[in-house]
């Protein structure tokens, strides 16, 4: 399986409770979501989305720049079943550089 990594900052994470109960529980479907913005090579903003957070990550997900892990993956469920999508799966923490310096006098 294919691992791909992108540098994206995490704006807002977001817990979203469906209308639609899991016939398991009886209780409703819960996701979480990342607003994010997916930053290019020089760091500056590409674009703005939504990133799926899975479960096993969601303790980990919080506002930040980080480099984000993703593999590709269909998904069973949802809006995007049946499509091939990326699929987060790990995120460390970027750690900003500090500005140099200014000369003293």
């Amino acid at each position: 399986m294919s691992k791909f990594s992108s540098v994206i900052q995490i704006l807002l994470v977001e817990t979203n409770t469906s209308k639609a109960l899991n016939p398991k529980t009886n209780e409703p479907y819960v996701s979480t979501q990342a607003r994010a913005i997916l930053l290019g090579e020089d760091g500056t903003p590409v674009t703005v989305g939504r990133l799926r957070v899975p479960r096993a990550l969601v303790d980990v997900v919080k506002p930040g720049t980080f480099t984000a892990a993703f593999t590709l993956g269909v998904p069973d469920f949802g809006d995007d079943k049946g499509d091939i999508v990326a699929q987060l799966t790990g995120l460390s923490p970027v750690v900003s550089r500090a500005a140099p310096a200014a000369p003293t006098k």
